[in-house]
């Protein structure tokens, strides 16, 4: 049997890239140039020609990372630059009938819908430039109830119609960490497929510490034909969100979802198994994991490779002030609050300021058995997720409410919009609402 491969190409320097990286997108035309040459070299060395995927007359979906409603600057949401390239590449390079780009953020109702989500990262725009027959908002769709064949944890999913008729499928991810999955690549752009309801199963159901099961699960709805990772511009620290910019100039590409986010995560300076997605699907058999059965063409994951600074997914600590009561609490609550409390500190809050008028904040999750209800007295409180009442503590946690200046509750296992909720109830809180 042979290996798949998979291609890592060097994009010639973008003329826009350090005015991007210090804070403002500027589109050139020679940019798109150099990205779409590098798309089509890392085509042409993993796959040998679009025709061996599209046929004539195919609709060809292109699924981008479109996360959160964020501009292209906050490096949260693929580089519009190689959205342009690679529509145009297919539009020009392929017999396809139709090429759409469609994707809905997975906290569309916390942090915007698809269509503003389009519209603020540029992608929209970009995909018009580059040729797309149309553009897709997800979550103005229908949907199809879909049980998963061989699931072990997300057996039920309600599927995005779009995705499911389309007769090609184009990954398109961007590079970049994650504080509940270390990385999102490939596999995690499945989040995409499915609604933001919440508190529902959809999103929040198997988002816990089996998150990686979730998305090798939801892999199994549909396979991409063909995965381009966006690698112009990564993003390390604290990602998804709050991370940090990091200059690649690469595309990486392949038709193995699983082998091209082993060899991705490889560039970033991490071990595939440590992706709880990759190590899911690779060790199920849905593609391959082991670097040694693994073709790399183009450039070697040692010439390109830069160690990505990791996220830190503990909240405990972190901010003084912001205290966190999480004793027996898993990934579901724990990441989830980081990435609030993280979005929070870097809103341009005056921290001390906003401590002196409205007073300290407790977050609580799971069971506290050290818990003192005291230490809520004159304080915000915020109580995350269903399972707190499960634990022995719970009647501390209730008399700590009845003590506080303020309680607020997020039900759901896992509560996975407190990512973007609880920031914004802070955030009202500091604005006296």
């Amino acid at each position: 049997m042979s290996k798949p491969v998979v291609s890592v190409v060097k994009v010639e320097q973008p003329k826009g890239n350090a005015e991007f990286m210090g804070g403002k997108f500027v589109r050139y035309e020679e940019d798109i140039k150099k990205i779409k040459a590098a798309v089509a070299e890392a085509i042409k060395l993993s796959i040998g020609s679009l025709d061996t995927i599209i046929k004539e007359g195919n609709t060809v979906l292109i699924k981008p990372n479109l996360a959160f409603q964020a501009p292209p600057e906050s490096f949260a949401v693929v580089d519009p630059r190689t959205i342009e390239a690679v529509v145009s590449y297919v539009k020009e390079n392929s017999k396809a009938g139709k090429v759409i780009v469609g994707d809905n953020p997975s906290l569309g109702m916390h942090v915007g819908r698809a269509k503003p989500a389009f519209k603020d990262s540029k992608m929209e725009e970009a995909a018009k430039l580059g040729g797309a027959d149309e553009v897709i908002y997800f979550d103005e769709t229908d949907v199809v109830p879909v049980e998963i064949k061989d699931a072990k944890v997300f057996k039920h999913a309600t599927v995005f119609k779009p995705f499911l008729d389309a007769d090609v499928v184009i990954n398109l991810p961007k590079m970049k960490v994650h504080l509940a999955g270390t990385v999102t690549l490939g596999l995690k752009n499945w989040n995409g497929i499915i609604p933001n309801c919440h508190p529902d199963a959809q999103q929040q159901g198997a988002h816990r510490i089996e998150l990686g099961q979730k998305m090798a699960d939801l892999y199994r709805v549909r396979h991409a034909d063909l995965v381009i990772v966006d690698a112009v511009i990564g993003m390390e620290g604290q990602g998804p969100h709050a991370g940090t910019p990091i200059e690649m100039n690469l595309i990486v590409a392949g038709a193995d979802t699983v082998a091209v986010d082993s060899v991705a995560c490889s560039i970033m300076g991490f071990d595939p198994m440590e992706i709880p997605a990759i190590r899911c699907a690779g060790t199920e058999g849905q593609g391959e994991i082991d670097l040694n059965k693994i073709e790399v063409v183009g450039n070697s994951i040692e010439s390109v490779m830069k160690h990505f600074k990791r996220p830190g997914g503990d909240p405990i600590g972190m901010y003084a002030g912001l205290t966190c009561a999480m004793q027996q609490t898993c990934p579901g609550c724990h990441v989830n609050v980081r990435g609030a409390l993280d979005s929070f500190a870097i809103s341009g809050i005056d921290m001390k300021k906003f401590l002196e008028k409205h007073g300290e904040v407790v977050v609580i999750a799971g069971g506290v058995p050290n818990f003192e209800p005291e230490f809520c007295i004159d304080k915000n409180v915020f109580i995350c997720g269903d399972c707190w009442e499960l634990f022995p503590s719970a009647d501390k946690v209730r008399e700590g409410a009845a003590l506080a200046k303020t309680v607020t509750y997020y039900p759901g296992c896992a509560p996975v919009y407190i990512f973007a909720q609880l920031n914004n109830d802070l955030q009202k809180l500091a604005a006296g609402k």
